[in-house]
């Protein structure tokens, strides 16, 4: 197939006829800017070709031109099979389709799109979709460029068919490919890909009753197992009940209930009176304490009465001695104290006269320092001065290392140029005979003897009063060394006369001087230096020193003052005074240490004492305390009297406790113990709870016989039984169905996995003819690279620079890209050989290639245009001049 012709009207932004002209064999190529209507025009071919004149897809309706009511309307002219044709559709409003073939038409409306189909070896889908075949992977859409070919089922058969036509019928060709298509809608039949029943289908469906018929099974004979033991139960609970219900029982056990209650009645009464006599025997027993208590308190006061008045005069005995120890300890206390105080106030006499000998001390020693200050004051003077001498020579003396450089540098210079001109100059020879000595001079110097002078400034020769002879060397020959050795000369001069000299000699000499001068100054600031003092000049060190000195004149003199004397003691006298105060200090401390230990002793003599008279008193005032309140309760007076009533008291209360113990004694024999009475009351609740636990226990029964006998009656009434039989069959019979079916597809999958390992096997040969396609465009782009072809004519990856190959999807976008559309390509020709041609049309490819790689890229497309038609739509126009080819345009046109 070769286009022709593209003729659109309301689509798009074309919402006159427009056309595309300049289409032919070969490569073609559309190149416009972004919105000229180039992707528009690629899907009116695609819908012209692959949809149904009335569909109503929303794909086909957003092509309409916005704001008109006209129908889309897309003509196409192609050639196949060196006929002409011409395809016209109208979409959405007056839907129509007319096929022509040179001028006759041949075909309308829904015969027409089925034999354009059939023409193009297109196969309609179901529904209204329809495979494209090998136009789906020869035509790429916008931004489709870099997605990998995936061809659909007529591609496929189309590329199989090619390959086929070269490798022969294999398994694993058209023919397998068919059979693994069969086996897998065969398959989808049955299972989903993943395996498992497929919904609506027979194995799910047959899975599905299964599932419900085994429910219901288990549900029945969950129901018949129930209904069994039902059925247990009620004749378990009929022979309870029977058993529950006898007459007799009940008679016993109510003749058992009444004796129990009878007997727990007596052993409470018993119980009660029992109770009474406790009660009165215990308190006869507490009168009995009280009284017995009261004498023996008694007692006891009156023997303590007679101990605390022994005691208090012995306390009282006691407190004499101790008030002559106290008085005697504070006696010596005073007269340590007093001792102390003087120590004290000797120690303030000598500590100020300590410190006192500490000043003299450091006056002396300040004034012993003075001599040495002096002496250091006089060297910094001296030394101050030498700064100052040598600072004024240094400053007199201009003479420093730069321009002592400079010297050297314009002295060199002048040398050069002089050497450099007298080389160039004129040279005047003198011969003088035998009277000449003494009568011919050049300049002012008088010759002695013959000479040899380069007349590089003008010479003067004087011939005695005879003649003078001016050599004046040519101006043009050295003029610009001349001036550059004048200019040399001047600085000379002025360097000279800067530094305040005669000449070079002088100058040098000068700079001697000063660098003996520098010597200098560093040794004086060295020895500043080590003499402490950071400052240029030791003027602030030497008006420190003299302020020092002063100090230590007026010190002295105001210690003299002080001490009334003429002059100051000497360090040894001071050192000896200082010795003699240390001694007089220590014997004060040791005089001291025995008063403290005098004072602390009488103190604890004092303490001891205090305690003890302390003691006393505590105890005096606690006997005096203890003798009021028993004389209270007891006085003498009534001792007698009081004892023999409180013994008479108990004497009584003894006699009527034993009476009442012995009536206790006589009731507990006769009532029962607290576990016969708690062992009765036991019984009594027992029997009780019997009696009622085996009437609730008769209308449980009677509830769950009643309920079992309607359960029984209603599960058996509906021929439970037989229900579960029939449904077991039904199970049997749909579990062979369902195994039938799994059986088949375990058989499907083993044959297409035997298919596809076949298949497997020989994809290298059944890629072999894609690859030979692939070969030569692929040598444009990428020079003895090799691609790795995997299921599906898929790209698995690129082998170009080593043994392994590179992974498809590790590749940049832009090589992606470029390897896809050279597959396309190869695939294109693969299927031109076999006399099936289809345009390949490319919109906006390549949009991510260099400008090296985009030109190679043109050599393949050129390539693939030698044998069949190549269409290229893109909005680059400047990077696809290259790419050669017909040129396209779009015309319109108002009718």
């Amino acid at each position: 197939m070769r286009i022709t012709s593209i003729v659109v009207d309301g689509v798009g932004k074309f919402g006159i006829r427009s056309e595309v002209t300049g289409l032919g064999s070969g490569v073609n190529i559309l190149a416009a800017g972004n919105e000229a209507g180039k992707s528009t025009l690629f899907r009116a071919v695609r819908t012209c070709l692959f949809e149904r004149h009335n569909t109503k897809n929303e794909s086909v309706r957003i092509l309409a031109t916005d704001g008109l009511s006209l129908p889309i309307t897309v003509t196409l002219g192609f050639e196949h099979a060196d006929q002409p044709y011409t395809i016209t559709k109208s979409f959405v409003k007056s839907p129509a389709a007319s096929l022509m073939r040179g001028s006759v038409e041949i075909a309308r409306g829904r015969e027409a799109d089925e034999m354009l189909w059939e023409l193009l070896g297109i196969a309609p889908g179901s529904g209204r979709s329809v495979d494209e075949s090998a136009f789906g992977i020869l035509w790429v859409g916008q931004g489709q460029s870099f997605k990998v070919p995936e061809p659909t089922e007529a591609a496929t058969t189309v590329l199989n068919s090619a390959i086929q036509a070269e490798v022969g019928s294999l398994v694993g060709g058209e023919r397998a490919r068919a059979v693994l298509a069969a086996l897998k809608e065969e398959l989808a039949q049955l299972v989903t890909d993943t395996g498992r029943p497929k919904a609506g289908r027979p194995l799910a469906e047959a899975t599905t009753r299964l599932e419900t018929l085994q429910r219901d099974l288990t549900g029945g004979e969950t129901r018949l197992s129930v209904l069994d033991g039902q059925l247990v139960e009620l004749g378990s609970k009929r022979s309870e009940r029977a058993r529950l219900g006898d007459p007799a029982l009940l008679k016993e056990m109510t003749t058992d209930l009444e004796a129990a209650q009878e007997s727990q009645k007596a052993g409470e009464g018993a119980a009660a009176l029992l109770a009474q006599f406790e009660s009165a025997e215990q308190r006869s027993k507490a009168i009995l304490e009280r009284v017995e208590h009261q004498l023996s308190d008694l007692v006891d006061r009156r023997v303590r009465i007679d101990s605390d008045r022994q005691r208090d005069k012995e306390s009282r005995a006691g407190l004499a001695p101790l008030e002559a120890q106290e008085q005697a300890a504070r006696d010596v206390i005073r007269g340590a104290r007093d001792q102390v105080a003087e120590l004290d106030a000797q120690a303030e006499r000598d500590e100020e006269l300590e410190r006192s000998l500490q000043q003299l001390a450091g006056v002396v020693a300040r004034a012993n320092a003075r001599e040495t200050l002096v002496r250091q004051r006089d060297g910094l003077v001296e030394l101050g001065e030498r700064l100052v001498k040598s600072a004024a020579a240094l400053a007199n003396n201009r003479v420093t290392a730069t321009v002592l450089t400079s010297l050297d540098d314009v002295e060199r210079e002048v040398a050069i140029l002089t050497a450099r001109l007298e080389a160039a100059a004129p040279e005047v020879a003198i011969e003088l005979g035998a009277a000449g000595a003494g009568k011919i001079s050049i300049g002012d110097v008088l010759l002695a003897g013959n000479a040899v002078h380069a007349a590089i400034d003008p010479l003067t020769i004087r011939v005695a009063d005879v003649a003078t002879i001016t050599v004046i060397p040519p101006k043009a020959a050295s003029a610009v060394d001349q001036k550059k050795r004048q200019d040399a000369q001047r600085r000379l001069s002025k360097l000279i006369e800067g530094a305040g000299v005669a000449s070079a000699s002088d100058l040098r000499a000068a700079r001697a001087r000063r660098e003996a001068l520098e010597a200098e100054a560093l040794a004086l600031r060295a020895e500043l230096k080590m003499l402490g003092i950071s400052e240029a000049s030791p003027a602030l060190a030497i008006e420190g020193l003299k302020t020092e000195i002063q100090a230590i004149d007026a010190m002295v003199a105001e210690a003299l003052t002080q001490m009334k004397v003429d002059s100051l003691p000497s360090a040894d006298d001071i050192a000896g005074r200082q010795d003699g105060l240390r001694l007089n200090r220590e014997e004060a401390r040791r005089q001291r240490q025995a008063l403290d230990g005098a004072i602390d002793a009488q103190n604890t003599i004092l303490s001891n004492v205090a305690d003890a008279r302390g003691r006393l008193g505590g105890t005096l005032t606690e006997i005096q305390n203890r003798l009021e309140a028993d004389l209270a309760i007891l006085p003498d007076s009534d001792r007698l009297s009081l004892v023999a009533a409180a013994d008479k008291a108990v004497k009584d209360a003894q006699g009527d406790y034993r009476i009442k113990a012995a009536a206790l004694e006589e009731q507990r024999q006769k009532a029962p113990s607290v576990e016969e009475l708690e062992r009765r009351q036991n019984r009594v609740a027992r029997l009780l709870n019997a009696l009622d636990n085996q009437k609730t226990r008769l209308g449980t029964l009677d509830r769950e016989i009643a309920n079992l006998e309607g359960q029984i009656q209603n599960a058996g009434g509906d021929g439970l039984g037989e229900k579960v039989e029939e449904l077991r069959q039904a199970r049997d019979l749909t579990e062979r169905e369902v195994e039938k079916y799994k059986g088949r597809v375990e058989t499907l999958l083993l044959l297409k996995s035997t298919i596809e390992a076949c298949y497997t096997e020989q994809r290298d040969r059944l890629h072999a003819p894609l690859r030979r396609h692939l070969k030569p465009f692929l040598n444009d782009v990428f020079p003895a690279a090799e691609i790795e072809l995997g299921d599906g004519f898929s790209i698995a990856g690129i082998r170009r620079n080593g043994p392994n190959a590179e992974n498809f999807e590790r590749l940049s976008a832009g090589t992606q890209e470029q390897i896809a559309v050279l597959v396309r390509l190869a695939m294109g020709a693969m299927i031109c050989d076999r006399a099936q041609p289809v345009p390949i049309i490319l919109d906006d490819a390549l949009v991510f290639s260099d400008d090296d790689r985009i030109e190679q890229m043109f050599d393949a497309l050129n390539r693939a245009g030698l044998k069949q038609q190549v269409i290229v739509l893109t909005c680059r126009t400047r990077a696809f001049a290259l790419l050669g080819g017909r040129p396209l345009s779009i015309a319109t046109s108002p009718g």
